[in-house]
């Protein structure tokens, strides 16, 4: 078996030989590490609660050929692009045994710092029409604010086409992907469509996820027995950058069918939306600041019944490398599931669904460091057993220190304050310290 650092080698070379063969007008090189050092303490599952360690290194290595001219088409050209990524623990010492962190690591082809394809596509400028690019193969792809679909930096598999000046400003792009996950492979199929106002930028979208299933029956956030599923998500999203002033809206509405087992069948009746808003103001003894606010919340299940009602898209944007990422450097919550204090799908105690999330925050710059503070408040939009809806809610403190643009100092203090839903549990704490560097 070829090593990581031979195969990377390899790689490399077989880049480098295109670019020299193809006349490629530029090669361009990217990297991205992150090393972390983390201890979380008290984390809830079920009825226990137990502490994690966790040193952990993320890498990203990206080769890109650029400008390789098609000589049999008139103007156009492409980019090559390989990225390599490699996630893991810093030692093999270093066991992770907490359940909360099995999906991050599930997701991952190798989880034990073995380099693996993050991307590998084909980028054609010009593609049958000098408006449109055309972008083939396993590539990273967000769409809107990541509500319902992010690569998170695994890449996607599949096919883009982004359309210029459709009709006047108008922008569209037409997307197919097939990624694999939990055994099964799934299609995404859609499009999403841009349109410059004359103050913000206006985002529609919608888009199937069809999961084919495997013939054994699953448990989804309601159904226990799905053997296969159609959602669609329809959404749309407004931006607004000021010089001040930011503000980014987003709002989904899901729909679909579930195949269960036996024969019968179920309903997907859902919908969720994020809005989040920022004001930069100078502030005195700290220079120009921040302060962040927001809001958003999905709905949730009432009850048993033949309709699923609970926002769950597959593919929405929660981890990074070993971890969950999201609101809450503990909670990493999403609109519709947050770190895992029980086995169910969205993380949650059985019967409870949907979330209501509030955040308020703020960048405060002091010479070199910029100090941040978020609070954050959670809350179930359903329970099912009539019981209590309020979650928990946590802060977090943290230090920045830029040595550039490229090379940054973090340091994190978050406390997890658990509320009704698990009347017996400790604060959950969390401590890291990490090192971020990009070229």
């Amino acid at each position: 078996m070829k090593s990581p650092a031979l195969s990377l080698f390899a790689a490399t070379a077989a880049l480098l030989a295109l670019g020299s063969a193809a006349h490629a007008t530029k090669l361009d090189l990217s990297s991205e590490v992150e090393i972390k050092a983390a201890n979380y303490e008290h984390l809830i599952y079920g009825s226990g609660q137990a502490s994690q360690s966790l040193f952990s290194e993320n890498a990203a290595l990206g080769f890109i050929i650029k400008g390789i001219r098609l000589e049999k088409t008139q103007d156009s050209s492409m980019d090559v692009g390989i990225v390599l990524q490699s996630v893991g623990p810093g030692a093999s010492s270093n066991t992770i045994t907490s359940p909360q962190f099995a999906d991050a690591i599930g997701r991952l082809p190798d989880a034990d710092g073995t380099p693996f394809v993050r991307g590998a596509y084909v980028k054609v400028y010009k593609f049958l029409h000098p408006n449109i690019t055309a972008t083939f193969g396993r590539q990273d792809f967000t769409l809107a604010q990541g509500i319902t679909l992010a690569s998170d930096d695994l890449g996607l598999p599949g096919g883009r086409l982004e359309f210029a000046n459709v009709y006047r400003s108008l922008k569209a792009d037409l997307f197919f992907f097939r990624p694999f996950s939990l055994n099964r492979y799934n299609k995404i199929y859609g499009a999403t469509v841009y349109y410059p106002g004359s103050e913000g930028l206006w985002q529609a979208y919608h888009f199937w996820e069809q999961d084919g299933g495997t013939g054994t029956a699953y448990q989804d956030v309601l159904f226990t027995d799905v053997l296969s599923k159609t959602k669609k998500f329809t959404g749309l999203r407004y931006v607004l950058t000021q010089k001040q002033l930011s503000f980014d809206g987003e709002t989904v509405i899901q729909r679909g069918t579930a195949e269960r087992a036996g024969g019968g069948t179920g309903k997907y009746e859902a919908h969720a939306f994020m809005l989040k808003g920022a004001w930069s103001q100078n502030v005195s003894f700290f220079g120009q600041s921040r302060l962040r606010l927001g809001y958003g919340r999905s709905s949730g299940n009432p009850g048993a019944g033949s309709t699923d009602k609970a926002f769950f898209p597959a593919f929405g944007s929660k981890f990074n490398g070993l971890e969950r990422k999201g609101y809450g450097s503990i909670a990493g919550a999403t609109l519709y599931d947050i770190i895992k204090t029980s086995d169910t799908a969205n993380g949650l105690p059985n019967g409870v669904s949907g979330l209501n999330i509030i955040n308020i925050g703020a960048d405060l710059p002091y010479k070199k460091l910029i100090i941040s503070a978020d609070l954050y408040k959670f809350r179930a939009s359903k329970n099912a057993n009539a019981g209590s809806l309020q979650i928990a809610s946590e802060y977090d403190i943290k230090a920045t220190y830029a040595f550039g643009d490229n090379l940054h100092l973090n340091a994190v203090y978050a406390v997890f304050t658990p509320l009704s839903l698990y009347p017996q549990s400790k604060q959950v704490k969390l401590t890291y310290g990490a090192i971020s560097a990009r070229f």
